[in-house]
């Protein structure tokens, strides 16, 4: 298999031309000037720079932050003075940057699978980050309370609310936080700040599936055209209108303020579908999942129930984001570097925008292999982009433009070759764990089995 000569992949070749592409240096100095350091001189490094440099020190499979500064930027500057620039960045720039930076990725002729019946696939949760013992950090950041005991956390945490885009694994936009905030509250302060992308079908787990939530975001999703599906807690109560002829039902269903006037704010017409799931292995034996959800999109005819049971698994894809996140970019242990609750917000700012670069390093593999993006391997795609990044930068005045082309043309081919991941087959774990908290068998040995699996309509 061989890609078109004429592809061009300018992370490849140009590390912050890639960057400028993502995030331009007339908005990073608008950005700046407004929320930005107040202070005198000229600063080493400008805040454009800074940002590209922290971006690149992420992507880099080495190399402190001053050295990886002086390898992308070429400025020579020390860690500690690294250290100051940014303990002087607030957190209202963090959250100002990301909404201009990350863009959808996925077009509907190209990237069919990122799409349903025309609206964008996106989906958001939560992850949580381990931060470091540090003074500053156990004054600042709140400790989340043991499941089990009466001990204290070994660790503080950062939480992240992120919005993502499915079938691409672009993120497109997070809320921090790190004093308890839960992950409904930073979803909302997300929404507050930015909209969907038009046209947009917002999928996501029973802990956001509550009415109070939906209701605050209406508004918005009249005005993108956007639509949710969302699984909820078998607890929730709702009025049944009409029964559609796929067999889901018209609710009404009652939005209360969260807060503790418990004031009613409005009443929201979903439609519920009832499923299950069931999994058949090769001996026979049978396992099925009771599902519930709730949706915006009313029509039965062009949106089945049993399509939309199918669709919801897709959220499940924002898990394999996270895991790529952690597992593959930090790949640094399971601890931030970052000594304050700031300068983590800006390692993990730095996170998302290395992850979204290497999203369209991996959309150009795709299209030149002529697979979906998400058959590309994030982690292979990652390494090949930080060798050649890490040799360009320091010795691309040594090669010609064309032997530049040719090698990466051959690191194209290579990615096609070795970076395809086979298409997954249907499967399932036996439902227990490593370490049980709950009566659920102990996880000895990892196994899986190849499964049919069906989708039934099961509204009573």
């Amino acid at each position: 298999m061989s890609a078109s000569t004429s592809l061009c992949l300018p992370l490849f070749s140009n590390f912050p031309a890639a960057f400028e592409e993502l995030f331009s240096r007339e908005s990073c100095a608008l950005i700046f000037a407004q929320h930005g350091p107040r202070g005198g001189g000229q600063a080493k490094l400008n805040g454009w720079e800074w940002l590209m440099s922290r971006v690149y020190h992420e992507l880099a499979r080495s190399g402190t932050f001053s050295s990886n500064t002086k390898a992308v930027s070429g400025v020579r500057i020390s860690d500690s003075a690294l250290s100051q620039r940014a303990l002087s960045i607030g957190e209202k720039m963090i959250e100002e940057i990301l909404p201009i930076a990350l863009r959808p990725l996925a077009e509907r002729e190209r990237d069919a699978q990122a799409f349903y019946n025309a609206y964008r696939l996106v989906a958001i949760d939560g992850t949580r980050f381990n931060l470091r013992n540090t003074g500053t950090i156990n004054e600042q950041a709140s400790k989340v309370a043991c499941n089990r005991g009466s001990g204290e956390p070994a660790f503080a945490h950062l939480l992240a609310v992120v919005l993502v885009e499915l079938g691409m694994h672009q993120p497109l936009g997070t809320r921090l936080g790190w004093q308890g905030e839960g992950e409904l509250t930073l979803a909302r302060q997300l929404f507050a700040a930015q909209d969907l992308p038009e046209r947009s079908l917002l999928l996501a787990d029973r802990l956001f599936g509550y009415p109070s939530l939906i209701w605050g975001l209406w508004s918005m999703l009249r005005r993108t055209h956007s639509y949710v599906l969302v699984r909820i807690k078998s607890n929730l109560k709702a009025k049944r209108t009409r029964q559609l002829a796929d067999g889901s039902w018209l609710v009404e269903v009652k939005a209360v303020d969260p807060s503790t006037t418990r004031k009613k704010m409005g009443v929201l017409e979903l439609r519920e579908i009832y499923g299950r799931v069931c999994y058949e292995d090769q001996s026979g034996h049978r396992s099925c999942l009771q599902i519930r959800l709730w949706t915006s999109l009313l029509d039965d005819t062009t949106c089945p129930a049993t399509e939309l049971i199918a669709l919801y698994a897709a959220r499940w894809e924002e898990e394999l984001f996270f895991r790529e996140l952690k597992s593959h970019l930090h790949a640094r242990g399971e601890l931030l570097d970052a000594l304050t609750p700031q300068t983590a917000a800006q390692e993990v700012l730095a996170m998302l925008l290395a992850a979204a670069l290497i999203a369209k390093q991996r959309q150009s593999v795709a299209s030149a292999a002529g697979v979906e993006p998400l058959r590309i391997s994030f982690a292979k795609v990652l390494h090949k982009t930080a060798a050649l990044c890490e040799l360009l930068q320091v010795g691309a005045d040594l090669i010609t433009p064309q032997a530049l082309a040719q090698w990466i043309q051959r690191l194209l081919d290579d990615l096609i070759c070795d970076a395809v991941i086979k298409k997954r087959r249907p499967r399932t774990c036996p439902r227990t764990l490593r370490q049980p908290t709950k009566d659920w068998p102990k996880t000895k040995v990892a196994q899986s089995k190849r499964v049919v699996k069906t989708i039934e309509v099961t509204n009573p």
